[in-house]
């Protein structure tokens, strides 16, 4: 009677176990045989990568790690992390080059590195009341857009609107603009694209309104512009546009989502209509160029000149990585402390952080990146043993081609690490039949996507069809079985035999990828569930056999005598 009692509780103990186990998941990974860091944390910066960086804080708080994060706009926490007020930092834009603004002057007098974490798209949340409903299907040109956000175009019902929406009573009523007062990484990328792809009406904006023709700026220019709001934060512009009817904004993908309202589709250079889902912001970013020089303070850093151009019907032409800032020494108040957490916090979102992107809005890292960022994880100080075992695990497992340690979204084992899988999945846009689709289908050969490793600055070029960039206003010659491409400077619609004109109701609006419901099982997660039940036994074992020995023994036997074997 007491072996079967021993048994059934022996089974309790392990189906409990084993429920804790699915009911903790992977974050419970770092708590087997290592200590959790238990330093607290500071960050700031990016909004634009706030929903993923917060999505992060609360995974590794479930776990005990405490990371503090205020999304206060990119030029705030690049210039606190500069002074020491936030340990690390989350911006689009590095301290120099082309993307960043003079008016923010402060720089680290400390070294310290920048590593990509989370990839996404600048969309254009509206509020547009058509017939008195909700208008869910609103298409832009390049053009019309950059005119809308220089003060051009400022009715609904213009003609350059009416043109890629045949048939939609569009109002005749001002557009409302709204831009970030603050200074912000989405702002200085909205404004290079709009400087590298459309300088004229960047130009246009600066003379009326106040800024650098020459350079891109993290403040958006407001003066003379009627019909121009500026709000606070990502947040602020959101719910700005999602209280106010005939309004327009820029930021991450994400802030739509989370309030359930439409962004415009914007016309590629293909003249295919899309939206910054995970699969056509991995499409685009496969034309990022990295910079890949180490003694660079702008080391990784991001060049999307032939991203906004780029060809595929599939991409979405303003997508961008976005970066943490981080020290590579101790200073001030930062100590090796504050590094383990630090360096622990970046393995998470590099690897399984990747895995909610998708239905968050933003677009999973590649693995390239992944692993040019975990280089960078290494030179945080005080780095724990855990965090370098995650790093030496993944690194060996894409080496050896046996295992996808990281669960990383992107990638298959056995693939190339500059292969995204993303740019396999993507769906062509209704409307690109075979021949529109064949100079762009990978077939497994993948594409390989910024990052990869040689000189100075790599970019996307990759094992598959060599991709045609295309501009608007540009014919691009043919030869043999890719013939002339011609791109309307109006429309931004291109036609020839590898494209197709994008005609109305072309492609419905995307939905978001979704990853949260593939499986993060994996070795790790296996051998956890082994200690588990090897803790198990050791608890319940000893009692059991003893008790099965001692039902052994003869009736009336007794106990053995004393100093007896």
């Amino acid at each position: 009677m007491k072996t079967s009692r021993l048994l059934r509780r022996a089974c309790a103990a392990l189906a409990v176990a084993v429920a804790a186990l699915v009911l903790v998941g992977p974050g419970a990974l770092a708590a087997i045989g290592t200590s959790l860091p238990t330093a607290r944390l500071s960050g700031e910066g990016s909004s634009w990568a706030g929903n993923a960086v917060q999505d992060w804080q609360a995974a590794v708080k479930a776990q005990g790690v405490t990371v503090d994060f205020n999304p206060n706009g990119s030029s705030s926490g690049r210039r606190d992390f500069a002074t020491g007020l936030a340990d690390y930092a989350v911006s689009e834009i590095p301290y120099t080059g082309d993307t960043a603004d003079p008016q923010d002057t402060a720089k680290p007098n400390f070294a310290y590195g920048m590593l990509p974490v989370v990839a996404g798209g600048t969309s254009f949340m509206y509020n547009l009341p058509v017939n008195g409903n909700q208008f869910q299907n609103l298409r832009l040109s390049q053009l019309a857009l950059a005119k809308i956000f220089s003060g051009q175009i400022t009715q609904w019902n213009d003609p350059a609107v009416k043109a890629t929406n045949p048939g939609v009573n569009l109002p005749a009523q001002r557009i409302t603009v709204v831009v970030r007062s603050d200074g912000s990484g989405a702002t200085a990328e909205f404004t290079l694209w709009m400087k590298h792809a459309f300088p004229a009406q960047y130009a246009a904006l600066c003379a009326k309104a106040g800024c650098n023709p020459n350079s891109a700026t993290s403040y958006y220019p407001t003066q003379n512009m009627s019909n121009f709001t500026a709000q606070s934060g990502s947040n602020g512009v959101t719910t700005y546009t999602a209280n106010t009817p005939y309004t327009i904004n820029y930021d991450e993908y994400s802030y739509a989502l989370g309030v359930s309202f439409p962004v415009a589709q914007i016309q590629n250079a293909a003249g295919y209509f899309t939206v910054p889902s995970a699969d056509a912001v991995a499409v685009a970013l496969t034309q990022a160029s990295i910079n890949q020089d180490k003694s660079s303070l702008n080391y990784l850093s991001q060049d999307l000149t032939k991203v906004y151009s780029y060809g595929d019907p599939r991409t979405y032409p303003i997508s961008a990585y976005s970066y943490m800032i981080e020290p590579t020494v101790t200073h001030g108040n930062f100590d090796s402390g504050k590094g383990e957490t630090l360096a622990y916090f970046e393995a998470f979102s590099l690897c399984e952080g990747q895995r909610t992107m998708g239905a968050l809005g933003y677009s999973p890292l590649p693995m390239n990146l992944v692993l040019d960022a975990m280089e960078q994880v290494k030179r945080v100080p005080g780095i724990g043993a855990s965090t370098k075992a995650i790093i030496a695990n993944t690194e060996n497992g894409v080496k050896a081609g046996s295992a996808n340690p990281c669960n990383n979204p992107t990638f298959r084992p056995g693939d190339n690490p500059a292969h995204n899988l993303l740019t396999d999945t993507a769906p062509f846009p209704a409307g690109c039949n075979a021949a529109c689709a064949a100079p762009w289908a990978r077939l497994g050969g993948g594409t390989s996507t910024g990052g990869t490793k040689g000189g100075k600055s790599t970019n996307g070029s990759g094992t598959g069809t060599t991709a045609p960039v295309l501009t608007p206003g540009v014919t691009s010659p043919g030869s043999g079985s890719n013939p002339a491409v011609v791109c309307s400077a109006d429309t931004g619609v291109c036609t020839g035999p590898a494209t197709t004109t994008n005609a109305a109701g072309a492609n419905p609006l995307p939905t978001p990828l979704n990853l949260t419901g593939q499986s993060t099982w994996g070795v790790a997660q296996t051998a956890l569930l082994l200690s588990v039940f090897a803790v198990a036994a050791l608890m319940f074992m000893p009692p059991l056999v003893s008790q099965i020995l001692g039902s052994r023994r003869p009736p009336g036997a007794g106990s053995p005598p004393e100093g007896t074997s």
